[in-house]
């Protein structure tokens, strides 16, 4: 009984959703075909106004009686090659003419149609949607855009006055604007409005029945958060055995990467980093000297002093790290901790001689972090270095080797006693820096 009430409110809701989306796409047609509508009429207003605005601003008012009682002339021949301009340049006019209007009809005095133009002085009948218009047209007052529908089509006239030097108004310059074609553009927008949205019609639909089919499986969703979650941790822990093998590589540095990669998740903590950045350089800073597993073991575990050449061999795990982790799609700045932990702000570092912030940011914490276990880990040469003395070393550097910032947000830790072995009772050697960075060059 339960399962038959869920099942009927999962239908009733889904109905509901469908005619909301019904409701919706017929609303957001019907606008659109409205809105589309008017911005065309605009448009068309727009052009055609401008149109006879133009012709009346090029014709010579003063002339046109004298045209219309002696004929043409070189003047009226120019003028009537300026309207032809106009009407060339302007899309979608179809006619543009100037009459003089009196009260026996329209008295042409330029007619630019190309297939029956009116003659000059010829009189024209006044067309009967323009009887409302008529007294004001007499008087040469200017009229609003005409919309009207007959034998020439479907057409926006606008006739803007033309005033002579008395400011009297000698003529109209006229101008029709075709708005047939405008019922092939509706019904074109129309089809594409519709096809749009029948398809967001039916996505509504889909999503509709995907909502419906969700409510029950809210505990599946739960599941993959469950699953998504154990996903993160079994990509930590593959990433922490990976770091484990590196570090049995280097017979003189075990747990060396493990320590690393904390200290850097404590850093980025620091610095107001949020959970998922911490977790994302925690696991970079993993895998930061996984290039060292292609160093020679004779190299890598050598207990004295490197040369030049076996030190430049260490110093390729940089570019054997990038080498190994580019490919790797799932985790792409992954490599950044591998190829650029060793760059220093002072461009001094290697492999690439970045300097300042041109170094990736989890570089720059994780070669804190770095420096840091170097220096406070036992070696076969040497005990780990006194804390305060680390301390100190790192507050050096700052600037040069290491990036300010991340140094500062050391020192902040380190004064509580953050990074502070547990067997620390305040021992451990105090040997001069130079004399630490020539025994442990690979670091």
């Amino acid at each position: 009984m339960k399962t038959k009430a869920h099942g009927s409110r999962h239908k009733r809701l889904l109905v509901i959703w469908v005619l909301l989306a019904i409701i919706m796409a017929a609303a957001i047609t019907i606008t659109s075909i409205s809105i589309f509508t008017k911005q065309i009429r605009s448009d068309r207003d727009s052009a055609v106004t401008g149109a006879a605005k133009l012709a009346a601003k090029e014709i010579d008012a003063d002339r046109i009686n004298g045209w219309l009682e002696n004929g043409a002339d070189t003047e009226y021949d120019a003028q009537s090659g300026v309207l032809k301009d106009i009407i060339e340049n302007t899309p979608h006019l179809k006619y543009l003419y100037v009459y003089q209007i009196r009260p026996d009809g329209c008295h042409v005095v330029f007619d630019t149609d190309p297939e029956e133009p009116g003659e000059l002085g010829e009189i024209q009948e006044f067309d009967e949607s323009f009887e409302p218009y008529i007294p004001a047209l007499l008087s040469g007052k200017p009229i609003s855009t005409i919309e009207s529908k007959g034998y020439f089509g479907w057409l926006l006239t606008h006739y803007e006055p033309i005033y002579d030097s008395n400011g009297k108004c000698a003529a109209y310059a006229g101008a029709d604007i075709s708005m047939d074609e405008i019922y092939d553009y509706i019904h074109r927008y129309m089809l594409l409005i519709i096809l749009i949205a029948a398809a967001f019609l039916l996505a509504c639909v889909v999503i509709g029945l995907k909502m419906s089919i969700n409510l029950h499986k809210a505990d599946e969703i739960d599941m993959l958060r469950k699953q998504q979650q154990r996903d993160k941790q079994l990509i930590r822990e593959i990433i922490e055995s990976f770091a484990k093998v590196i570090d049995m590589k280097d017979s003189y540095t075990q747990g060396h990467s493990m320590r690393v990669a904390k200290y850097t998740r404590m850093l980025s903590e620091e610095l107001g980093y949020d959970e998922d950045t911490v977790e994302k350089y925690y696991n970079i800073a993993l895998m930061h000297d996984i290039g060292k597993i292609g160093i020679p073991d004779q190299v890598l575990n050598k207990p004295g002093k490197l040369t030049d050449e076996e030190y430049s061999i260490i110093k390729s795990h940089a570019q054997r790290g990038y080498d190994v982790l580019k490919s790797i799609s799932l985790m792409p700045d992954i490599v950044v901790g591998a190829e650029a932990h060793h760059e220093r702000p002072d461009g001094r570092g290697y492999p690439n001689g970045l300097r300042g912030n041109d170094i990736p940011r989890v570089a720059q914490i994780i070669a804190v972090a770095d420096t840091f276990d170097a220096m406070y880990s036992d070696r076969p040469y040497r005990k780990r270095m006194n804390y305060d003395k680390a301390i100190s070393i790192i507050k050096e550097v700052s600037g040069t080797q290491l990036t300010s910032d991340v140094v500062d947000a050391f020192v902040r830790l380190a004064e509580k006693g953050a990074f502070r072995a547990e067997d620390d009772n305040g021992g451990g050697t105090v040997e001069d820096i130079s004399n630490i960075r020539e025994k442990q060059q690979d670091n």
